[in-house]
């Protein structure tokens, strides 16, 4: 457990470097309707879930509002629950959205090894889907997403060089949003780096990745949610607090608030409210660490803490008196990145998605009562039912996700205070 936390550090402490700690201004905007508009991987609700997570926790004061417009098996030009249009009509444009991802191709090769026909018609359908959109929506701003991968790096096959079809449809994605000037989220590439560092390090692990070979699991669509969170110009900073245990003060504090900072004998507490909360990624969980060990996704997750000058070996950290971890003063002077730990913080934004979590689920049953069939009697009145039960859960998420004062305490570890002059 110590070893992979520190092999974790480490890599946290290099993408921090490289994603630097100033805030960004986020793409989106109080107020913000947005529409994820896809196929089944969208209806997976889970990249989904999950940038919602994202929004919520990072900016706990903006109120941004999320749609899922996603339908298995659809296509550039529909599918079993209608074409483009009816899609259009029905799914998107009653929403009045201000932000649109667009995330479709998986299904646009057929399950066929490549063919420029399909190509054609793909690049046909999606430019038509983006006008169409602009018309009726002007001031909407769209974000094109690239599909993911069909996984032939870590499966045999069901159809036979089908990864190409679809890497071809994510490649006209990718020219088309840079000549377009879209913000554009790049899930083929992304994961397809996953797929392929994963396969390197441990195989049967990375199978787990997208284990049907279409729909990636709950810890890629975590990567898929950063790369969406990138797009849109998300800070990757929860917050990031510096200290001097020389002097017992700041050296640079950036989205958080400290009070009663006090160095004693050694020691060092205060109390912190940071303007942000940790990603809710499931730390104890196999895949989870897998994909933080085979990806950046830790340079959007930095909860940063570091303390110089400290003259003990191993320092022991507690927030709210329960212990987070002892670390060596050299972790401690490149900085320790909570997000990466069980903490006060952390439990809180779990809860948040929680919440997230109970709320998809009632979207999902709207989907099921009015667009699936059968139809029933007194579906539209059942789920208008289910959407007021939603916006009572909004309310209180908002309330869940306000980041609270936490009381940190930093003190050398018992056998340091045994040895006060050991320099290990």
């Amino acid at each position: 457990m110590k070893q992979r936390y520190t092999n974790l550090l480490a890599m946290a402490t290099m993408v921090f470097a490289l994603a630097g700690i100033s805030a960004q201004t986020p793409a989106l905007h109080d107020g913000d309707r947005i529409v994820f508009y896809g196929d089944s991987i969208t209806a997976q609700r889970l990249y989904t879930r999950f940038v919602e997570d994202f929004v919520l926790t990072r900016y706990p004061q903006m109120h941004v509002t999320f749609f899922n417009a996603g339908v298995p098996g659809d296509t550039v030009n529909g599918g079993y629950t209608g074409d483009q249009a009816t899609r259009l009509a029905r799914d998107l444009f009653p929403h009045h959205p201000t932000v649109v991802t667009i995330m479709l191709g998986m299904n646009d090769g057929y399950y066929m090894p490549f063919d420029p026909k399909y190509l054609g018609i793909f690049e046909d359908g999606y430019r038509n889907l983006v006008k169409t959109i602009q018309t009726r929506e002007p001031e909407a701003r769209l974000t094109l997403v690239s599909t993911t991968p069909y996984d032939e790096v870590t499966h045999g096959t069901e159809f036979a060089h089908y990864s190409e079809s679809v890497g071809r449809n994510a490649d006209f994605v990718r020219q088309y949003a840079a000549s377009s000037h879209f913000s554009f989220a790049d899930f083929h590439r992304t994961l397809l780096d996953l797929l392929e560092s994963g396969h390197r390090s441990n195989d049967p692990l990375a199978a787990l990745l997208v284990p049907d070979r279409i729909h990636p699991g709950e810890a890629a669509h975590w990567l898929m949610a950063a790369e969406v969170a990138r797009a849109w110009g998300v800070s990757p900073i929860v917050s990031a607090v510096h200290l001097n245990a020389t002097t017992g003060k700041p050296v640079s504090i950036e989205n958080a608030h400290l009070t009663d900072l006090t160095l004693k004998d050694g020691s060092m507490t205060w109390t912190e409210v940071d303007d942000a909360l940790p990603l809710p990624i499931a730390l104890y969980d196999g895949m989870t660490q897998f994909v933080l060990a085979n990806s950046h996704f830790a340079a959007m997750d930095q909860e940063m803490l570091r303390v110089d000058h400290l003259s003990a070996s191993q320092y022991t950290l507690k927030i709210d008196d329960r212990t987070i971890g002892v670390f060596t003063r050299e972790q401690l002077s490149e900085g320790v990145n909570l997000a990466l730990l069980s903490t006060p913080m952390e439990n809180q934004a779990r809860d948040v998605d929680g919440i997230e979590k109970e709320r998809t689920g009632l979207d999902e049953a709207v989907f099921n009562l009015l667009i699936e069939d059968p139809k029933v009697d007194g579906a539209t009145e059942a789920a208008a039912t289910i959407r007021s039960k939603d916006a009572a859960l909004a309310q209180e998420q908002r309330k869940a996700a306000v980041p609270k004062p936490h009381h940190f305490s930093l003190a050398p570890s018992q056998r340091d205070k045994k040895r006060p002059n050991d320099s290990d």
